[in-house]
């Protein structure tokens, strides 16, 4: 999924588990959350992204797929105070353009550290702002997973990483 944002140049950070995974987390994660651009251009370069992924709403948070049209950045623009729970044909992905406890794209990419994955450098957010969002959300397994993510930032900090 992330060599299909990347090819479509779209403007993201990794946030979530896999973001928290990125920094060295061990739990583990179903999905892919992604904090994307809300700038129209960039928008338009999501809807192509997602039409590559064959991208359609997630039913019931599940991973069956809601007959989704074409995308495109009008459609995505009508979203973006909500997160777009969806399914690819890579597995599910998460689009947030404001996550929980956060401003959004332009304050998480301001301390987003740039991470190698698999052959790429991806943008992810900062562990602090993963852990803030986390504790936004308020949710029974984010709120479980806080303590490892906070050990996991003071070891980053005693290395100079984080």
């Amino acid at each position: 999924m992330l060599e299909v944002l990347e090819r479509h140049r779209v403007a993201y950070v990794v946030i979530g588990g896999i973001g928290a995974r990125l920094w060295g987390s061990p739990q583990l994660t179903e999905d892919l959350d992604v904090c994307a651009s809300a700038v129209r251009a960039n928008l338009a370069r999501l809807a192509d992204a997602l039409n590559e992924l064959r991208a359609s709403f997630r039913a019931d948070g599940g991973a069956a797929a809601v007959a989704t049209p074409a995308w495109d950045a009008r459609a995505l623009s009508g979203h973006l105070g909500a997160s777009l729970a969806l399914v690819t044909t890579f597995g599910p992905l998460d689009i947030w353009f404001r996550p929980d406890g956060t401003e959004g794209y332009v304050e998480l990419d301001r301390r987003a550290r740039e991470l190698p994955l698999e052959g790429l450098t991806t943008r992810v957010a900062h562990i602090d702002d993963i852990i803030r969002s986390k504790e936004a959300a308020g949710r029974d397994k984010d709120l479980a997973g806080l303590p490892l993510l906070r050990t996991l930032r003071r070891t980053l900090e005693r290395r100079g990483e984080a």
